[in-house]
């Protein structure tokens, strides 16, 4: 059963057709077997911050020299490739905060597979939000933002050239506001 809701959680963002996105199922192994392709490796272990019932940690390259726009031999993406991800779940999947039958759980699963793919928290109500500010259910575990976020990272054929521009200035009376 624990599976089946991973494999669901993975394959909603298989679902977004403006993305080339597509996660499969790669089997199980034991845990601290090096894996040496990319992927995302999801581990039940309690070694989180109180607190915290589900987290991911990003495998980045050593160099990421080629994001420095200073230097004159940096060229390459805007962004910065994934690795590996960890996605890691507490073990005891039957406490009420985090049961594993829950829409909350396979909701923290979705969200968690978002940040495995590049995907930063949101403030819009999406799956990449907080779960507190979160406003998307089992039965629509994806918003709009989600949806545009994924595409842009992993852009189905086309997609780019279909996308207009949107440009301007967020104001707070006369003054700029601060990452807006």
């Amino acid at each position: 059963a624990i599976f089946a809701q991973i494999q669901q959680a993975a394959s909603v963002w298989n679902n977004v057709a403006t993305s080339q996105v597509r996660l499969k199922f790669g089997g199980t192994t034991r845990n601290g077997v090096p894996q040496a392709t990319p992927g995302i490796d999801v581990v039940f272990d309690d070694e989180m911050p109180p607190g915290i019932l589900a987290q991911t940690i990003p495998s980045f390259p050593a160099d990421l020299s080629f994001l420095n726009p200073d230097d004159p031999k940096a060229s390459g993406p805007n962004f910065v490739p994934l690795l590996r991800a960890r996605l890691q779940l507490r073990s005891d999947l039957a406490s009420l905060d985090q049961a594993s039958f829950s829409d909350s759980f396979f909701l923290t699963l979705v969200h968690e597979f978002g940040h495995a793919l590049g995907l930063q928290h949101s403030m819009t109500s999406a799956t990449m939000s907080t779960d507190y500010t979160r406003a998307t259910t089992k039965a629509h575990p994806l918003a709009d933002d989600d949806r545009a976020a994924i595409s842009l990272l992993y852009p189905a054929p086309g997609y780019a050239g279909s996308m207009g521009s949107l440009s301007g200035r967020v104001t707070l009376g006369t003054d700029g506001v601060h990452l807006a």
